[in-house]
């Protein structure tokens, strides 16, 4: 079984424009505003898509561009702007910073209600306590919603793997799990072997990018393989599974392109909605 992503996320959109549509109505017109610093080259490509894909359901994106020098208290000037902007409904500082940034000290100046990507401490505390966000990160929230049509949804009770330990991805995906119930394990960089995990995991989620990292003799038949990796490999955007080999073992697996990447958009654009629409009276503000 191949996870469509594509399929997902137009299923996604069409959800998001009738939502929009509501919105419109009454006076709200969702926007997304994004910090942007230097120029990333994969950074640059995420953003266009933003930018179409905003278009596509009715939300506007607009990019706030900084030199590639900018110090951590522009930055922090420039999110803090945005706190009392009533246009703006989401706010994203886009990743990765130059090298010589640290998220860390920049994260808590993102206005924590509008913090459409989860990235400040509040936000990311919520999920980690167990108690839940209003939003979740965009990536993480695409790998639950590829999750949520697999065989092995619920996640009640199974064995689950997060290759991976970063807080965009690898981190938030296994407290995600954890909250559905799931056993889970994190491997990494340091962990000493992944195949006695991977071969008891009925879902294997990996976020390394590390290209092809995962094989057909590593994944227990039939689990669920989620590949959150894209590196270019001579011109050709490649995941941390070995396709071929891990599709003829697992019971549902998603491509790369074509998995991960169209539904993270989209879910990221849900979050901005769901914060124009707790501004109505009676709003929920949920995802």
């Amino acid at each position: 079984m191949i996870l469509d992503g594509k399929a997902l996320a137009a299923e996604l959109r069409t959800e998001l424009l009738a939502r929009t549509n509501a919105l419109r109505e009454s006076g709200i017109h969702p926007k997304l505003a994004i910090i942007f610093v230097g120029e990333n080259e994969s950074s640059v490509a995420y953003v266009r898509n933003l930018i179409r894909t905003g278009e596509r359901v009715g939300v506007a994106v607009e990019i706030d561009r900084l030199d590639e020098r900018a110090s951590a208290a522009q930055i922090r000037a420039r999110l803090e702007r945005l706190r009392d902007d009533d246009s703006v409904h989401g706010v994203m500082l886009q990743q990765p910073l130059p090298a010589h940034l640290s998220i860390r000290e920049i994260a808590d100046a993102i206005p924590a209600h509008k913090d459409v990507d989860g990235t400040h401490p509040t936000n990311q505390g919520n999920l980690a306590f167990g108690s839940g966000t209003d939003f979740v990160p965009a990536t993480p929230a695409a790998v639950m919603l590829l999750l949520e049509r697999s065989p092995h949804w619920p996640l009640r009770g199974r064995n689950a793997v997060m290759i991976g330990r970063s807080i965009v991805v690898g981190a938030p995906v296994a407290m995600l799990m954890l909250a559905q119930d799931a056993t889970v394990t994190v491997l990494h960089k340091e962990s000493q072997s992944l195949q006695p995990y991977t071969r008891m995991a009925d879902v294997v989620v990996v976020a390394t990018g590390v290209p092809d990292l995962i094989r057909g003799e590593d994944i227990k038949p039939g689990a669920t393989v989620i590949d959150v990796g894209t590196t270019v490999v001579d011109g050709v955007l490649r995941g941390d599974v070995e396709f071929a080999s891990a599709a003829a073992v697992a019971g549902a697996i998603t491509p790369v392109p074509g998995g991960v990447g169209p539904v993270t958009n989209v879910a990221l654009l849900r979050n901005v909605v769901a914060s124009a629409e707790a501004l109505r009276p009676g709003g929920s503000g949920k995802a």
